[in-house]
């Protein structure tokens, strides 16, 4: 005799549905499996519910139902709390497209809302510098998310007291712009390095980013690094070079057999002793005394030229190149580069921006400049490190050193 199949519908709750289901289903096919049931769930929502049907014999539809009902009420109490983490741990937290949170959320079960900006803007009840994000979960799932999300946060303070102390250790570098305009036909001859060069963030994006200006040419030529795990890279590269070239034998093994224009090269920098990547910009050979040659060189990850004797410069070592090229050439944007009052604009420019202090200023790419076969990213400077923040462009203009100007050439496309 064949079983006569029953149905029986059970109303489970929207916020538990997922969690009854389980990943992937597991959960309702154990219930299937030992109940030798059927079980599925509409696709329609009434009054916050979607309807569980179970189709089977009586006896097993019983069993089944109890299954379901006690996995609805073995759930946990759905909870929503806030926290509040540094904006700028926000970034590491998202992850790059949303990836990070996304493996939070999975890791906890809870789910995991950083609050927009705009909602941050609209809020006076916490810090500026802060930014609001909400658990929702059970207890132990929220317990869970906050502390990987502290985790974040954590690992995010102990990038910044790295570069921190790379800042300090660069310090030291500093030289005056004075010095570097002996130079200014080699930098600014300085070719395009291709995909090696670091770059900043795309045109049009609303996103501001840190950054050190490293050297300065005039009011509206500059070089800029950005601040990040590059800056803790270079520190650590600049020391294992200087370690290695200022031993004797190993520059017995790089010496130049041929000074090439445009080479890259190990170049000690003689305002700290120690050695950096560089390009070759000109050679002025000494037929007397070789050894008294002078070549031109264009830090590579500073922006800056110095014209030093040949026995500080070495072919450079392969492995040394594996880090980008860290100094991005970049133009003020809103100012009309004619308008610029030479060194005096250059010189409240410097002040302004903490040139070659090694303290961050804010930075967004705006537009870009095309120079013959170069393209130049156009920038707004905002200093934030008083108690108002100061865009320099405005600054410069409002001083009488620059004419502030509303355009810049936009591309639609990154370099």
């Amino acid at each position: 005799m064949v079983n006569q199949w029953s149905i029986t519908k059970v109303q489970v709750p929207l916020n538990v549905v997922g969690l009854v289901i389980g990943r992937q289903g597991s959960n309702i096919k154990l219930i299937q499996e030992r109940t030798n049931t059927k079980i599925s769930f509409s696709d329609e929502e009434v009054d916050g519910h979607r309807t569980c049907i179970i189709k089977g014999s009586e006896e097993n539809i019983a069993l089944a139902q109890k299954l379901v009902i006690k996995a609805v009420n073995d759930q946990p109490v759905i909870e929503a709390v806030e926290m509040l983490v540094p904006i700028a741990a926000v970034g590491r937290i998202i992850g790059r497209n949303g990836d990070v949170i996304r493996s939070i959320s999975r890791a906890s079960g809870s789910k995991i809302i950083v609050e927009r900006d705009e909602d941050r803007i609209a809020s006076l009840s916490y810090p500026e510098n802060m930014r609001k994000i909400i658990l929702k979960g059970g207890k132990e799932q929220i317990e869970a998310a906050r502390s990987l999300l502290l985790e974040k946060v954590i690992e995010v303070e102990e990038m910044r007291q790295q570069i921190h102390a790379s800042a300090t250790n660069m310090s030291m570098r500093a030289r005056s712009r004075q010095a570097a305009h002996e130079d200014d036909d080699s930098q600014s001859s300085s070719i395009s390095l291709g995909p090696s060069q670091e770059a900043l963030t795309l045109a049009n994006s609303d996103r501001f980013i840190e950054a050190y200006v490293s050297a300065v040419d005039s009011a509206s030529h500059f070089w800029l690094q950005v601040v990040g795990p590059r800056s803790v890279q270079l520190d650590k590269l600049v020391t294992e070079m200087t370690e290695y070239y200022e031993c004797e034998e190993n520059r017995e093994l790089h010496k130049l057999d041929k000074v090439n224009i445009d080479s890259i090269v190990a170049a000690k920098f003689p305002h700290d002793n120690s050695w950096y990547r560089g390009m070759i910009c000109s050679y002025e050979p000494n037929e007397t005394d070789p050894i008294e040659s002078l070549v031109t060189v264009y830090y590579l990850d500073f922006g800056d030229t110095e014209t030093v004797k040949i026995d500080t410069v070495y072919e450079l070592r392969t492995d040394f190149l594996k880090l980008n090229f860290q100094a991005i050439e970049c133009c003020l944007a809103n100012v009309k580069p004619e308008s610029v009052k030479g060194d005096e604009a250059a010189d409240a420019f410097e002040e302004l921006t903490y040139a070659a202090q090694w303290k961050v200023v804010m930075v967004k790419v705006v537009g870009y400049q095309q120079e013959g076969d170069k393209t130049i990213p156009c920038v707004q400077i905002i200093d934030t490190n008083g108690p108002t923040d100061i865009d320099v462009a405005e600054e410069l203009a409002k001083r009488g050193l620059v004419e502030f100007s509303n355009g810049v050439t936009r591309l639609s496309s990154s370099p």
